[in-house]
């Protein structure tokens, strides 16, 4: 019984005594703190997961649009060697084979930030198109987009504008008369008293501006391309540039000058210019002419009826001369025509002037604004910058990297002038662009 009555003893002192009754309560507010901190604690981390996830998507997005713009960058780089028959080429211009589904070997895996791409890409088909599928990876995250590309080789060059200036177009001072369609990826602009009359449609780039037509012309927006000019194959030492002094094996064969012949006019043989001045007028029956400058000063040449004549303007660099440089030039009363442009008859051909680098084209002419002497030719300079002054009028397509057009020059284009054959380097542009879904790559194009 005194161990019973012990035990009863103690439980009852239990009751009154409030000795350690502080430690669960310390204990439990400690708990509470402590879940409370590790919410926050898990809240950021999620916000920090959530965070870096969304930058490796970004990342892994930027890093498959990198490898689809390096795609079209090699394929536009070796362009020329694709074919029906060759149907895939690899990045370093490797003839491949594609496989029974269609599709060229894909590239190696390669850094870009830090991220990486490989991509696929289709084999090329007759219509000149083909599919472009990159994928981008960063951290743990996989994008893949899909883009159908095109190349404009099947396009005419001058199919809709007539005077074209790739990055710009613009109008400085004076009142020229242009009679054409115009186009440009950049902006129609016009700096100091200029008021030009445009009696045809314009076309300027996206977000830019230009004036509105003045005879119920059209304004549109969009972007064309010019694409890059080759040279016909051997014209190095398969040309009529013989023709230009009196040493043809046939003397037949030399152009028609009616002046004395030095050692300069019409032929600069150490500079390779062809050059025409002081009432001069050269009479040319060749081909493919190969130079390094055409100059016509107060001259006048001239294509016979009969002849299809190509001038090829070199690169600055392969005739020793500053990138920029003036190749080509009209002044004075200078003059190119054309005895095989005759719409009466239904004649429509003009002599090519091609420009294969990025020297500068000068048309300076003046012809006392008489609208029936006029220029006529085909000038297309994809990098170079053509200034048109003077007053001198023209019948021509015109095509360049940059346009400045000023004085009171008239310009018109007859529909039917016969565009020379010749290949133009095609490029390939986007035409379809889409993310896909999933990170399956078999096809590359599933899901897209």
């Amino acid at each position: 019984m005194a161990a019973i009555d012990r035990f009863i003893l103690l439980v009852w002192d239990l009751r009154r005594n409030e000795r350690g009754l502080a430690v669960p309560t310390a204990l439990m507010a400690l708990i509470a703190s402590f879940a409370l901190a590790s919410v926050a604690v898990i809240s950021t981390v999620n916000v920090q997961q959530g965070t870096h996830r969304d930058h490796d998507s970004k990342e892994a997005i930027a890093a498959a649009d990198a490898g689809a713009n390096i795609a079209m960058l090699r394929l536009n780089r070796f362009l020329s060697s694709l074919s029906t028959s060759t149907p895939c080429i690899g990045p370093s211009g490797e003839e491949q084979k594609p496989s029974a589904a269609g599709w060229c070997p894909s590239t190696a895996v390669e850094p870009v930030g830090g991220a990486t791409y490989q991509y696929w890409i289709s084999a090329f088909k007759a219509d000149g198109s083909l599919e472009v599928v990159s994928l981008g990876k960063s951290g743990g995250v996989s994008r893949r987009v899909s883009v159908a590309m095109d190349s404009n080789f099947e396009d005419p060059v001058f199919a809709d504008e007539k005077l074209i200036g790739e990055d710009n177009i613009e109008f400085n001072g004076s009142a020229p008369y242009i009679h054409t369609d115009i186009g440009t990826n950049g902006g129609i602009e016009k700096s100091g008293n200029a008021t030009p009359t445009i009696c045809g449609n314009d076309r300027h780039g996206p977000g830019k501006e230009a004036p509105t037509p003045t005879c119920s012309g059209v304004k549109t927006e969009g972007e064309k391309s010019l694409p890059n000019l080759s040279a016909p194959e051997n014209i190095e030492n398969e040309n009529s540039n013989c023709r230009l002094a009196a040493n043809c094996p046939n003397r037949n064969d030399v152009d028609s000058y009616n002046k004395n012949r030095t050692s300069t006019k019409p032929w600069d043989n150490s500079h390779s210019i062809i050059n025409v001045t002081s009432s001069a007028t050269l009479t040319m029956g060749g081909r493919d002419y190969w130079v390094c400058g055409l100059f016509v000063n107060s001259g006048e040449i001239v294509m016979p009826v009969g002849s299809s004549v190509r001038i090829f303007i070199r690169t600055p660099k392969e005739c020793n001369l500053a990138s920029g440089a003036v190749q080509v030039e009209i002044t004075g009363s200078g003059k190119i025509s054309s005895t095989g442009f005759n719409p009466q008859q239904g004649f429509f051909e003009v002599p090519g002037i091609y420009m294969l680098g990025d020297g500068e084209v000068r048309l300076e002419g003046n012809s006392s604004g008489n609208k029936e002497l006029k220029n006529e030719f085909m000038l297309y300079a994809p990098k170079s910058h053509i200034d048109v002054g003077g007053n001198a009028s023209y019948n021509a397509l015109i095509a360049g990297k940059s346009l400045t057009i000023h004085g009171s020059v008239y310009v018109e284009s007859n529909p039917s002038i016969k565009e020379p054959d010749l290949f133009y380097e095609s490029l390939f542009e986007r035409k379809r662009y889409v993310e896909c879904t999933g990170a399956t790559i078999s096809p590359p194009n599933s899901s897209c």
